[in-house]
């Protein structure tokens, strides 16, 4: 018989402590599974592994839906408010041509040999953290071990002098909670990047902002709205994720003494804590919204055109059909290269390389330098534990 499922029940508290659940049943339930989100809209949840792969690279599914709906048309710059039309220029927005083009500007800065290059400066950053940390004793896992990584290491890479890097720091964190500080954040740190482009093309420096402003001043289709969205998306998908993937490898790790253990006999596997930890409870839990561009058939049933396509990837990353065990943390599973955390196909995450990098890096020096890291709260207090709004208080040295 198939399952039921209330019709807003993805949304519901109780579903939220274990989403899991939900996409259990879900991938058992035979095809899509309708839910109404907070917004009112038809949302059709997928969790299998092979269907969200499917409509990851499914050509009549992506963003621009306005591209399709008959009679539609993109509002003019001049219809929309800043907030708008940055938003509608974020590269997780669009689809080719344009998203193609933008990301083309970008991706040189991310490969996996120019990200190898960070990985002194990483570490030593790392060092310089893990050293507090033992000297402190009592710390926070998010602010004192978790944030300063990526938050600094993409200031770096974007070119925001040390001096400005707090407010970075605040506008990614505000723009990122979906609070009524959002939107004016938003328009701060789009005149803040406004300003900083302005220097940047009187004194240019080895940095993305100043690469974008040439490619800006030539005349290569990079207008205004297009540099302030590109960097947004880098601010915030460069520190938010990597920050929820460092803070949720360190509280599994320390919720399951024998992998904790494991990693510091041997540090290096901390690549594996990273590839696990984004397998078993990944930054992201369903992809950007997508849409049916016609009618889709798809998961054993049928995707209304230009109602909305929920692929979940933490589903994904739990299927039984893929994963032997999924529902338990393990570092020495030999199947975790199969997990989709990063997305696939034209959207696979830009910053993937350089997340996976920092967050071993993290790992393997808290390991060799604080071995004896543990929590100082109970477990217990850690459920439905959520980045953004909780701390996760650690404790270093031996038990008093």
């Amino acid at each position: 018989m198939a399952a039921e499922f209330g019709i807003s029940e993805l949304w519901d508290p109780v579903v939220r402590r274990d989403p899991h659940a939900f996409y259990d049943r879900v991938r058992d339930s035979g095809g899509p599974v309708l839910q109404i989100d907070p917004s009112g809209a038809r949302f059709w949840v997928i969790a299998g592994h092979a269907d969200v792969l499917e409509g990851l690279r499914h050509p009549a599914i992506g963003h621009e839906v306005h591209r399709h709906f008959p009679g539609s048309r993109r509002p003019a710059p001049h219809e929309l408010t800043e907030v708008a039309r940055l938003e509608a220029r974020q590269l997780i927005n669009l689809d080719p041509p344009d998203h193609t083009r933008l990301r083309g500007l970008v991706s040189g800065g991310f490969t996996a040999r120019m990200v190898a290059r960070l990985e002194p400066w990483i570490g030593d950053l790392a060092d310089r953290l893990v050293a507090r940390a033992r000297e402190r004793g009592d710390v926070d896992g998010v602010a004192d071990l978790a944030d300063p990584v990526p938050v600094n290491v993409i200031a770096e890479l974007v070119g925001i002098p040390d001096v400005d890097r707090p407010r970075f720091r605040a506008w990614s964190a505000a723009i990122v909670s979906a609070s009524a500080e959002g939107p004016a954040a938003t328009l701060e740190f789009g005149a803040y990047l406004d300003e900083l482009a302005a220097r940047r093309r009187a004194d240019p420096a080895d940095d993305l902002i100043s690469q974008l402003v040439a490619i800006e001043d030539r005349g290569d289709r990079l207008d205004r709205d297009e540099l302030v969205a590109l960097v947004q998306l880098l601010l915030v998908a460069g520190q938010e994720t990597t920050v929820d993937l460092i803070v949720n490898g360190l509280r599994l790790l320390l919720t399951h003494p024998d992998q904790w253990r494991a990693v510091r006999d041997d540090p290096a596997l901390a690549e594996a804590v990273v590839e696990e930890t984004l397998r078993f409870r990944g930054p992201v839990e369903i992809v950007p919204p997508r849409f049916a561009f016609a009618d889709v058939e798809m998961a054993g049933g049928r995707i209304p055109a230009f109602d909305r396509v929920g692929l979940s990837l933490w589903g994904a990353n739990r299927d039984p059909a893929v994963f032997d065990r999924p529902h338990e943390f393990d570092i020495h599973r030999t199947d975790v290269r199969r997990h989709i955390a990063f997305g696939y196909g034209i959207h696979f995450c830009l910053g993937a390389h350089l997340a996976r990098l920092e967050s071993r890096i993290m790992f393997e020096r808290i390991a060799r330098h604080l071995p004896d890291l543990r929590l100082a709260v109970d477990p217990a207090d850690l459920h439905g534990f959520r980045l953004h709004r909780n701390v996760l208080p650690l404790r270093v040295g031996p038990p008093g």
